[in-house]
């Protein structure tokens, strides 16, 4: 089976799961282009070929207090994550697509269509579509936004706007300010290396978090 054939039958097997539990409950994420549960100071999809594993730690969630995730970079254009939120006993399930690349040295953003969780406390299931966009202001610093849509599924009867704005000093510390259509949440981002992302949030402004995120590179990109 060539690598293609199989990657293809990979994404299939993932949409299939994803439309199967539609209706299950997720857990407690922030908003989809978060640096922290991304992995990434932009907020953006993983890298093809690369595999991150992190765990979401609130010592005095309400709803949640730790939620691990698995997220793979199957295409450029498409990753796809599972989770689980160990007090809800509930799986989590995400999808990420990007039909339209952003250019970075223009002013075109990239558009993301994705389904998952959006929000912090209690459980959704999401359809969003977000444009996020950086901009490199110096060899230090970066600024990175993005805004969007989401609605609920399966009975797309709650809109929610998202946005999030990072900047990134160094290419390695990333405070930033995200809101999930309910609650605005802060934090900060430190990537030491290229596999590691270390990140402290105020979620909803009064419950503090960890996270600890590692990535794996796993194959050559196409």
């Amino acid at each position: 089976m060539t690598t293609k054939l199989y990657r293809i039958k990979i994404v299939a097997l993932l949409v299939i799961m994803l439309f199967g539990v539609i209706g299950a409950a997720t857990a407690q994420q922030c908003g989809p282009a978060c640096p922290a549960c991304s992995g990434k100071a932009t907020g953006g999809l993983l890298p093809q070929n690369t595999l991150m594993g992190s765990t979401l730690y609130i010592p005095d969630g309400e709803e949640e207090t730790t939620v691990f995730n698995l997220r793979y970079g199957i295409f450029s254009w498409l990753d796809a994550g599972i989770g689980y939120a160990r007090d809800e006993e509930e799986t989590i399930w995400s999808v990420r697509i990007q039909p339209i690349q952003e250019d970075k040295k223009g002013w075109q953003p990239g558009l993301i269509l994705g389904s998952g969780s959006v929000q912090t406390g209690g459980s959704d299931q999401s359809l969003y579509i977000q444009l996020v966009k950086s901009l490199e202001i110096t060899d230090w610093l970066a600024l990175n936004a993005s805004g969007g849509y989401a609605t609920d599924l399966p009975d797309y009867e709650e809109d929610w706007g998202l946005g999030t704005i990072t900047v990134t000093l160094f290419k390695q510390i990333s405070p930033f300010y995200t809101y999930d259509g309910i609650n605005s949440h802060v934090g900060l981002s430190w990537l030491p290396t290229d596999w590691l992302t270390l990140s402290g949030y105020y979620l909803e402004m009064e419950e503090l978090a960890i996270s600890i995120g590692i990535q794996w590179s796993i194959g050559k990109n196409e």
